[in-house]
């Protein structure tokens, strides 16, 4: 990942009674040696209401210093939306963390919990630290359901990611941008028993996303790379991100004649630097 240019991470960590947080001290571990930033998601994979033991776990993870707490499908796997997002929001706020809930419950289902993630972000005040990741439903209700949803996120402070997997439904990232939502991408798996196909390249990631919503414009494509690089960036929380004086000196520089083509092409990188100090060239 950070031969391809990546210089921070948010990386989700299984939580489950049989590992114990074992896989939060292991990605630590790993953490320690690596060149880039790196933040972890306590991830209730096998479910938080349905696996018992695992909201102590997931309140452990956060004591010992871990970064934000995850959800899964609060109706689809929980079978209850309204205690799971109770007990999760609950965490966030207490422990000052962020919270990325992957939400793959689609249609109506999956809008009407979008409507309960919006409704606690506002009301708990955590704009800005809350990220819904996959979100289909987004991509399959009517116009008038979906520009509801993304005007509530964009009051709320709610970011969506997507890592446009497979054929499930990518969020409407246009629609998104223009309503002042942030947006972000990421892989769903890199090289694992979840997801072989990811490569940790962010921008062949960036393409995946342009191509899967038919952009073909330049201005267009280019939202994929922002999607990559700033909406990351703001979901993360990031500081002193970005190409202006003053910023952190990260950059990765690539041989091509602009963004879009960075994104189509997603050619080597030709130096790859992090505070100041080259990694790779």
């Amino acid at each position: 990942m950070s031969a391809a240019g990546t210089a921070h991470v948010r990386t989700h960590t299984d939580i489950d009674p049989q590992v114990g947080l074992r896989g939060v001290e292991a990605v630590l571990e790993a953490a320690a040696s690596a060149p880039l930033d790196v933040r972890q998601v306590a991830f209730p994979q096998h479910g938080v209401l349905i696996n018992p033991g695992t909201a102590e776990l997931l309140e452990e993870a956060l004591k010992s210093g871990v970064e934000a707490v995850g959800g899964l499908d609060p109706a689809g796997i929980d079978r209850d939306p309204v205690r799971h997002l109770d007990l999760i929001f609950g965490l966030a706020e207490r422990y000052g963390a962020h919270l990325d809930l992957h939400l793959h419950d689609g249609g109506s289902l999956g809008g009407w919990e979008l409507e309960l993630i919006t409704e606690r972000t506002r009301a708990l005040g955590l704009g800005g630290r809350v990220t819904v990741s996959h979100a289909y439903a987004l991509g399959q209700l009517d116009d008038a359901y979906q520009d509801r949803l993304i005007q509530g996120f964009a009051e709320a402070g709610v970011a969506i990611a997507t890592a446009a997997v497979y054929s499930f439904p990518v969020p409407p990232i246009k629609k998104l941008r223009a309503a002042g939502v942030t947006v972000a991408c990421g892989h769903d798996g890199i090289r694992d028993l979840w997801g072989p196909y990811g490569s940790g390249d962010m921008l062949e990631r960036a393409m995946h996303v342009a191509y899967r919503s038919t952009f073909r414009r330049d201005e267009d494509i280019e939202l994929a790379l922002e999607a990559a690089t700033y909406g990351g960036a703001r979901a993360l929380g990031l500081e002193s991100y970005g190409l202006s004086p003053g910023d952190r000196a990260d950059l990765v520089v690539v041989p091509c004649g602009g963004a879009a083509e960075a994104v189509v092409v997603h050619p080597a990188r030709t130096l790859v630097m992090k505070d100041g100090v080259v990694l790779h060239n």
